[in-house]
């Protein structure tokens, strides 16, 4: 493919352009290319960096400057970091607020508050949860919060590291408890940290606060 070229003087056909000051548009193997000190090539369905000489530059033109940035970046495919596998593809990201609940080992009256703020980072979900509640009655049932924005992983090979802590609780008769988030769910169980199950009729009131951070995968 040649470029065509209009002039005063009637029309041609030309390998390329060469632009004042530097530069030059042309073509490589049907492709069209621009470029100066760096440059771009339009080639099939993707567009490839070029050096000042024209060559295609392998993961040394940057998109954009530190202080003069392009705006906001839209993709619907893979966002590949540090390499090209698929081990590097990041393909989601995305951050929000649920609403948890009590679901077993307290009857539950009201809640003051019952927040949670995730991130989700590819398939890893980080979750917070801050929960104040006033119960009816203490339960014998296993002690267990609902509402995580996404199940879990079924996959019984990654479920021990689906887990979390407890930054702060009021209301516990022992402050020493552990979470856990099993898989294919969407709900935090507490244990004691012997292992355990703590279950509602072991809580030194009907009523308490707690906040609790875990991490999980999901499919």
């Amino acid at each position: 493919m040649a470029l065509t070229k209009i002039t005063g003087e009637g029309v041609g056909s030309v390998d390329s352009i060469t632009v004042t000051n530097g530069g030059s548009i042309g073509t490589a193997s049907n492709d069209l290319t621009i470029h100066g000190d760096v440059g771009i090539r339009f080639s099939g369905d993707d567009v490839r960096p070029l050096d000042s000489s024209g060559a295609q530059a392998d993961n040394s033109v940057d998109l954009g400057h530190h202080d003069v940035r392009w705006q906001d970046l839209y993709l619907g495919g893979n966002l590949y970091l540090g390499g090209t596998g698929s081990a590097n593809a990041l393909d989601d990201y995305e951050e929000g607020n649920f609403t948890v609940t009590i679901s077993s080992g307290i009857s539950v009256s009201s809640y003051d508050h019952q927040l949670g703020h995730y991130v989700k980072v590819g398939r890893q979900v980080t979750a917070w949860v801050f929960m104040e509640y006033n119960g009816s009655s203490r339960t014998g049932s296993h002690f267990i919060i609902s509402g995580l924005p996404f199940n879990s992983s079924d996959d019984n090979t990654t479920e021990s590291t689906f887990g979390g802590f407890i930054t702060y609780q009021n209301g516990f008769s022992n402050t020493s408890n552990i979470v856990h988030v099993p898989r294919g769910t969407n709900i935090i169980q507490f244990y004691e940290v012997d292992g355990s199950t703590l279950i509602g009729s072991e809580l030194s009131g009907a009523s308490g606060e707690i906040r609790v951070v875990v991490q999980y995968t999901v499919p």
